[in-house]
């Protein structure tokens, strides 16, 4: 014969076990909605061009020249260095 205490944690082992199989369903559908959300990044990667092929993102002219389009290296030596307006 089964005591009180006996039926009660028989009771609430069972309620347990379907929280922690609804918890495990529920990340099942979790999963397959993030699959089908990115599907398309989980293809096969795009050719992507190596990294010794990729051209500079700026030249050294570029990066010489301040917001005016002038380069300091060409500044004469007695010239100011501030415009003025």
């Amino acid at each position: 014969m089964r005591t009180a205490s006996s039926v009660l944690s028989g009771r609430f082992r069972d309620i347990v076990i379907r929280i922690g199989a609804a918890f495990c369903a529920q990340r099942e559908i979790d999963a397959q909605r993030a699959l089908q959300r990115y599907r398309e990044l989980l293809e096969q990667p795009h050719e992507a061009p190596h990294v010794s092929e990729m051209s500079p993102v700026a030249s050294e002219e570029d990066t010489s020249r301040n917001a005016n389009r002038v380069d300091p290296r060409e500044r004469a030596a007695g010239q100011s260095t501030f415009e003025r307006a």
